[in-house]
């Protein structure tokens, strides 16, 4: 059994990637995995943006507390969002920025970074509409700063990274074949 953290970012409750965390949640509860699904819109879960003059010297945060706790309690996280102008949204990237902090996620050492959640998996569940010729162009970029960059440096291990592009021409009947795909990567 594992603790999962759904980390999802759509301004719309009827945003695909609700659906998307839904549905994993439902199918890892059944398998006997404790679930949480952490929504970075709701007001409960929303941060300030990362904001100091001397980084030595920022206050302690209440709301990273919280944050780091959970992500202390996860053993796999799960991030769920749109992609837009290929990238994460703002408030998705203000997570990382704001939580996954040196000494916490990761530490120098000899001048070399050590990621401290090793044993930890993530996976990442994105949407996209844009056209399939810079999907192609992209997506590796895309894929590569979370595998390498964030996951890497924190030592969690990619056990997923899929794309539902062309979301804009998908009916309900096309988004609910695509939720087959979430419940296999969640199974």
């Amino acid at each position: 059994m594992k603790n999962i953290l759904i980390i999802t970012a759509h301004p719309s409750s009827r945003g695909f990637t609700h659906k998307i965390a839904a549905t994993f949640k439902e199918v890892s509860e059944s398998k006997g995995d404790s679930v949480e699904i952490l929504d970075l819109y709701k007001p409960e879960n929303r941060q300030e943006f990362l904001d100091f003059e001397n980084i030595k010297e920022m206050p302690e945060d209440p709301s990273v507390v919280r944050m780091q706790e959970k992500i202390t309690w996860a053993n796999e996280l799960v991030f769920v969002f749109p992609l837009w102008w290929y990238g994460e949204p703002a408030i998705m990237k203000n997570f990382w920025d704001k939580n996954f902090t040196a000494r916490f996620a990761y530490r120098y050492i000899d001048g070399k970074p050590v990621g401290l959640f090793k044993g930890k998996t993530g996976r990442v569940f994105f949407t996209s509409d844009g056209s399939w010729f810079y999907q192609w162009l992209l997506l590796n970029p895309v894929k590569h700063i979370w595998w390498l960059t964030r996951f890497g440096l924190c030592g969690i291990k990619l056990k997923s990274f899929t794309v539902f592009g062309s979301m804009f021409k998908r009916d309900d009947a096309a988004r609910e074949k695509l939720l087959v795909k979430v419940r296999k990567a969640a199974f």
